[in-house]
């Protein structure tokens, strides 16, 4: 271990060799035994070297970015999993909805039932009459009066509890909890997610260790999700039922309460990250002002 053969070390030195001794310690990657893990018996000695109050100070920055990173971990974990919750429960209530949609235009493609009174009685069919095209039952229809009302016209079948508390026009009502999932757990849950691992690379670009972003929380996930939502909402689109009036006003409860996610609008914006770069040039922002960085990296302004 040639840091143990030094007479005397920095409180840089010390300060980085720390670092990359979690780094190693956490990745799991094989090195030599001589060098990685330390021992706390030989970093006492190591800590022993350090004599000038100067390279005390600057080790206690590496000593507190070391704790940070720890808790960060957490943090960044807790957040992730706070937008994969949003994002679940939207993505719920959204196939729910494309569930009854479907069901509703393969209706469309069946053949309208009628009796021979009421198919006397229809002018200008719709579109959906013809497209479907009419099937004519006989007036005396054996299931009459269960199917036939008093004009002797057929009764189309209603959609049952479940479709009804799941439809579209039922989502409107249930805006309110959609906004919650998307707005107080989902869209905060990734800013911070992100945040937190746009800081971590910063750090490493600032103390020049690329591997540092070791300590990232992958993203992978979360950005599948919204993704999916995403995705999901241009397939419900084209499945939307009816016609008309009933077919404008589903249209704009889908763009209205399901949104579009921008993911990109997620990220930490480039002015932002410039100004945590220029706050990170002065080592001592370690153990002073980690939580600040990441707020203004999570901040939504640009």
């Amino acid at each position: 271990m040639e840091i143990m053969k030094k007479d005397s070390i920095s409180g840089e030195e010390l300060g980085m060799y720390i670092i990359k001794n979690d780094i190693y310690t956490y990745s799991g990657i094989k090195v030599d035994d001589n060098e990685y893990p330390i021992s706390q018996e030989n970093f006492n000695i190591l800590l022993e070297k350090i004599d000038d109050v100067e390279d005390a100070d600057i080790l206690e920055c590496y000593v507190q970015l070391q704790s940070f990173v720890q808790r960060s971990q957490a943090m960044a974990n807790a957040y992730n999993q706070q937008a994969q919750n949003g994002c679940c429960r939207i993505l719920m209530y959204m196939s729910q909805a494309s569930q009854v949609e479907h069901a509703r235009k393969m209706i469309e493609y069946l053949p309208m039932i009628m009796t021979e009174s009421q198919f006397r009685k229809m002018r200008n069919p719709g579109r959906i009459a013809r497209m479907r095209g009419v099937a004519v039952v006989a007036e005396n229809f054996p299931c009459r009066p269960g199917c036939l009302d008093v004009n002797d016209e057929f009764i189309p079948p209603e959609i049952d509890c479940f479709q009804e508390m799941a439809s579209l026009e039922y989502i409107e009502k249930m805006k309110d909890r959609i906004e919650y999932f998307r707005n107080e757990l989902m869209i905060p849950g990734v800013r911070y997610h992100l945040a937190y691992n746009v800081l971590y690379k910063l750090i490493a670009e600032r103390i020049n260790i690329d591997e540092f972003t070791v300590f990232c929380v992958d993203s992978g996930e979360i950005i599948e999700q919204i993704n999916e939502i995403n995705t999901h909402k241009k397939r419900f689109a084209q499945e939307i039922a009816g016609e008309g009036e009933e077919y404008a006003n589903k249209v704009r409860i889908l763009n209205d309460v399901f949104r579009e996610i921008d993911i990109d609008a997620l990220y930490p914006s480039d002015k932002n990250i410039s100004t945590v770069r220029e706050i990170l040039s002065d080592i001592n922002v370690f153990r002073t002002s980690m939580d600040q960085l990441v707020e203004i990296l999570a901040g939504a302004e640009g």
